[in-house]
């Protein structure tokens, strides 16, 4: 039976137009969350990659995972060892190369908003990246919910967005529910993702443990330009609310 249940940010259970997940994130000045792990796609060891250091400048601890083993166990942001790991089902490629630093091979040349993007802005996380993949976060209670959020970033992509999506199975073939992200300007594609996140609140795992995610691009050509550079999962209060920050603050208010 799916376990996927009470999509908090969801819009119809549809993928949500970009003007409407356009959003600040904003830290507190407080002690590296338990209830949040962050996920850089892609480490020393994939291509062109580059791990983000642990802990970062902010005090919060990374995981750098990459399709060439299983990933596991996560360590939370505060460094705490968790049940979850990270499985790789399929992989179109991983590399820096027009992401955020563009073509230059050092995470220092990233442009981004690091202030708006919150736990995420840290330039070895957005840095490298992973192209139309399907991976597994294991290991997760089937009695709580949690919410995911991703940051894609690339430029001169044949996709202007990428849509993330939750699965209920192992095929990748059965979709509960879809958000988009413009990683590059529409209409300028030079223009990497700098300041904006996607976020799915309030998914609850499947029975197994597992929540199933797959992420591609869409406009011109559904087989390429599909782009996640770094996400962050957070275990949320019963209440459905997060317990610490970021807190997601729509920047026109």
């Amino acid at each position: 039976m799916d376990r996927i249940v009470r999509l908090a940010v969801i819009v119809s259970c549809a993928v949500i137009p970009m003007a409407t997940i356009s959003a600040k994130v904003t830290v507190s000045e407080v002690s590296p969350p338990s209830n949040t792990v962050l996920l850089d796609f892609g480490n020393n060891q994939s291509y062109r990659g580059i791990s983000t250091p642990s802990p970062d400048i902010h005090g919060n601890f990374w995981n750098s995972v990459w399709a060439g083993a299983f990933n596991s166990p996560l360590t939370n942001a505060a460094g705490g060892v968790t049940t979850m790991g990270l499985d790789f089902h399929a992989s179109a490629g991983t590399d820096y190369y027009n992401g955020p630093s563009g073509a230059t091979q050092n995470p220092s040349a990233c442009v981004i908003d690091m202030a708006a993007l919150g736990y995420l802005g840290i330039n070895e996380a957005v840095y490298d990246y992973y192209v139309n993949s399907a991976f597994q976060i294991q290991g997760l209670d089937p009695t709580k919910v949690y919410s995911l959020t991703f940051f894609g970033s690339h430029k001169y992509s044949d996709s202007d967005y990428t849509t993330y999506s939750i699965c209920s199975d192992a095929s990748y073939s059965r979709v509960v529910t879809s958000i988009s992200l413009y990683v590059q300007s529409p209409g300028n594609p030079g223009a990497h993702n700098s300041n904006k996140v996607a976020t799915i609140s309030g998914i609850s795992p499947q029975n197994n443990g597992i929540i199933y995610i797959k992420f591609q691009g869409t406009n011109n050509n559904p087989d390429v330009g599909g782009y996640l550079n770094c996400m962050q999962i957070v275990e949320l209060m019963p209440t459905n609310a997060p317990s610490a920050p970021p807190k997601l603050v729509n920047p026109s208010q």
